[in-house]
């Protein structure tokens, strides 16, 4: 399985300006100062850059990798179905 970490990691460093080096996969959204408004502008910057359409479904997100995770299974999905 493919896993969107990396990519989650670069856009949440560019859109909080922040080093990457200091976000890893269970750095709390909160303490990197995201909000609702930028996890939104988050998964809308993932759609582009995946190439996928999230749309409304928002799950608690509460770490980093709950992200990642979010956009690996919605990958997965996407591939098993014809």
């Amino acid at each position: 399985m493919t896993t969107s970490l990396p990519t989650v990691i670069e856009l949440l460093a560019k859109s909080l300006d922040v080093p990457a080096a200091t976000i890893h996969g269970q750095t709390e959204l909160e303490a990197l100062g995201a909000d609702s408004l930028t996890v939104i502008e988050l998964i809308f910057d993932l759609e582009d850059a995946f190439k996928i359409k999230i749309g409304d479904e928002r799950p608690e997100l509460v770490v980093v990798q709950d992200i990642a995770n979010h956009i690996d299974r919605y990958l997965a999905d996407r591939q098993e179905t014809p």
